[in-house]
């Protein structure tokens, strides 16, 4: 069934590219219609400025693979599941940094509008955590440029990783990009290049945060990018840990395939060979720059002394952590609690090769050989009970405000253009996302209370203001009596309120007023107010 895809965003041209040379069965097609129906959605949002920016980028900057940030981009290197997450959101606090937020990452040949537009689309429909760990996770939540990389230029692994995985020969080539062309090579660089000029646009003084887990067999490509001002961070964790949470993550993202999933077994293989490979590349690479340039760290030490152990690393690069950083890891530290972590159901593995316990070997010698960290006291959570009462009653005001605003607008517009007669339904799913993030502001976080409020206000002001709109658009029965009037215009009202398009921006409209209200986690690195 259709899903959330991970590339739903992605136009239509690069699902063209993707599914290209793939046999999709008949079992999977209603799901590639959800998809093709996002990828519409995509497509439209972000054509005015795609073709807006190939003209600049034509006129202005041609063919650029170099992208010269002043203020320095760190880039964060490590397999999938060895606590990159982890490092990122914690560098991601730092207000003097910037980095892709999914809203951006998702939607990668978007920019300034269509991102807008995407990051107010995606909040009913992406959860609070990830499926696979239960990480925060959203719109504003740290993103990979990866994403990226795969819904705008087609240069990712991604897809033959969790779409095709019967293509993995033909998008493994990502990976090093060694057995590239001289122009896919180029357009990986492009493509890297322009996404990054995008998201630093409005923070030209921050440094640029980046993190994909292949880039670590991309270093070379990367300084190409980056030039001399780039830094990196490696992190790394107990190989017989990662093979495992690899094979979790596979499992808790199939719905994601087009095609059925590989037999755990061979799945199991290509982690492991894929692991030691982007291992290998970044050991060798990183030992052939100057070693102020990067720094290394396991996730165990992160995990066990976050603010000592990640200060020591980026001092060793030339970028120490401020005290306004330090501080604002504490809250975040502090808003996030004690980890618990999910319950993993009991799953197929597949049975590890005879040649692992070697690679498994070969990995730990990568490893950077440090003493492990002693824990750290742990930082406790912050006793804060939202202002759910005086939000609850400032959410009816709010709302009655939205709809004086919603009627305002339809009378003004009737005014100009007599003969259009709108409805703007839109303003529901606008106006729950209104609704709900402004109580919140005056609670100071969301409850379960709050949530179901906004969610009731949004429906509520909805019908209210459907029976004045019908009167401004088309004012049944001017001539009759008072009755007449209110009959018909009634009718009308409810006309209008049970038509499908109606109906789908309530539910949406509810869906998001319960999402921002109602949210009670930890908010996204780098967006909290500093103290």
């Amino acid at each position: 069934m259709p899903i959330p895809h991970m590339l739903a965003l992605a136009p239509l041209d690069v699902w063209f590219r993707t599914l290209r040379g793939s046999r999709i069965h008949p079992r999977y097609w209603i799901r590639l219609l959800g998809i093709g129906t996002t990828s519409l959605i995509g497509t439209m949002c972000s054509t005015p400025e795609r073709l807006l920016l190939w003209i600049y980028y034509t006129i202005k900057r041609g063919e650029s693979q170099r992208f010269d940030h002043q203020p320095g981009v760190l880039i964060i290197l490590g397999y999938y599941r060895s606590g990159t997450t982890h490092a990122h959101n914690l560098i991601a606090c730092d207000p003097q940094s910037v980095t892709p937020r999914w809203y951006q990452s998702l939607m990668g040949q978007g920019f300034l509008i269509s991102w807008a537009i995407t990051r107010f689309l995606l909040v009913p429909f992406l959860g609070s955590s990830r499926p696979q760990d239960g990480v925060g996770f959203g719109p504003r939540w740290p993103g990979e440029d990866d994403f990226a990389l795969a819904s705008w230029g087609s240069c990712s692994t991604l897809p033959g990783r969790l779409i095709v995985p019967s293509q993995w020969e033909h998008w493994s080539r990502w990976n090093t990009l060694e057995s590239c062309s001289e122009h896919e090579r180029s357009r990986w660089r492009t493509t890297l290049a322009r996404f990054a000029w995008k998201v630093t646009r409005r923070n030209k003084d921050k440094v640029l945060l980046l993190k994909t887990p292949s880039h670590g067999a991309h270093i070379d490509e990367l300084i190409e990018v980056f030039g001399d001002r780039l830094r990196f961070l490696h992190i790394s964790r107990d190989p017989v840990k990662v093979i495992e949470s690899n094979m979790r993550m596979h499992d808790s993202l199939k719905q994601h395939l087009l095609e059925d999933p590989l037999d755990p077994t061979e799945l199991r293989e290509r982690i492991l060979a894929d692991y030691l490979l982007i291992e290998s590349a970044t050991d060798q690479s990183l030992k052939a720059l100057d070693p102020s340039r990067y720094a290394q760290l396991r996730h165990e030490d992160l995990i066990a002394d976050p603010i000592g152990q990640l200060n020591s690393a980026l001092s060793h690069i030339g970028m120490p952590m401020s005290e306004v950083h330090e501080l604002a890891i504490k809250d975040y530290l502090s808003d996030l609690g004690p980890y618990k972590r999910p319950t993993h159901a009991e799953i197929d593995l597949g049975s590890p090769s005879e040649n692992e316990t070697d690679v498994i070997d070969r990995i730990h010698a990568l490893q950077p050989n440090v003493i492990g960290s002693q824990p750290q006291s742990r930082i406790e959570s912050t006793t804060h009970t939202p202002r759910t009462a005086r939000a609850v009653l400032s959410a009816f005001p709010i709302a009655l405000l939205w709809g004086a605003f919603w009627i305002g607008l339809v009378w003004m517009l009737k005014e100009i253009w007599p003969e259009f007669r709108p409805r703007i339904d839109q303003f529901m799913w606008i106006g729950g996302s209104v609704i709900a993030m402004l109580s919140v502001r005056i609670a100071g976080g969301g409850s379960k209370a709050l949530g179901w409020t906004c969610a009731l206000l949004a429906v509520l002001i909805f019908i209210a203001v459907s029976f004045p709109i019908t009167v401004i658009n088309w004012n049944w029965a001017a001539d009759g009596t008072r009755d007449e009037f209110i009959y018909h215009n009634t009718k009308g009202a409810i006309h209008g309120l049970k038509a499908p398009s109606s109906i789908i921006y309530a539910i949406l409209g509810m869906l998001t007023a319960w999402r921002h209200a109602s949210d009670r986690g930890p908010k996204a690195p780098g967006t909290r107010s500093q103290r």
